[in-house]
């Protein structure tokens, strides 16, 4: 059985920002970190990967928006799903936790709570 350290994190956004600010942490940790830009990345890293946590900017899937976790759910039901976005919207947020996300982070909450919800995904991700 695996131990919380040593899980791959992919995380998926444009611009880097994101798996730049958590790279030390992840590192630290001794976790495994993978990052792609696009939906087509992403999903090709699932198929030929174990990934033990996605964190997905809301913005990376384009045109597909919600429908795209659908899709990543169908490639790996049990995979802890977070999604960050730029700007708290209840509507937006409502649509993505109807698809069954591990959690939702709006960006302006800061990194610990990014943070805590990805420990807590490894934990349950190596049950």
């Amino acid at each position: 059985m695996m131990t919380e350290k040593g899980g791959t994190l992919l995380i998926a956004e444009r611009g880097g920002a994101l798996s730049q600010n958590l790279d030390f942490w992840i590192t630290e940790q001794g976790h495994r970190l993978k990052t792609v830009d696009n939906l087509k990345g992403l999903l090709m890293t699932l198929q030929s990967e174990k990934i033990n946590v996605l964190v997905m900017d809301v913005r990376l899937p384009e045109d597909m928006g919600y429908e795209a976790i659908s899709i990543i759910k169908g490639l790996d039901r049990k995979l802890p799903i977070i999604i960050t976005a730029d700007e708290n919207n209840p509507e937006q947020e409502s649509r993505i936790r109807q698809q069954g996300i591990f959690y939702y982070h709006v960006n302006s909450f800061g990194m610990d709570d990014l943070i805590l919800a990805i420990s807590n995904a490894m934990v349950r991700s190596s049950q």
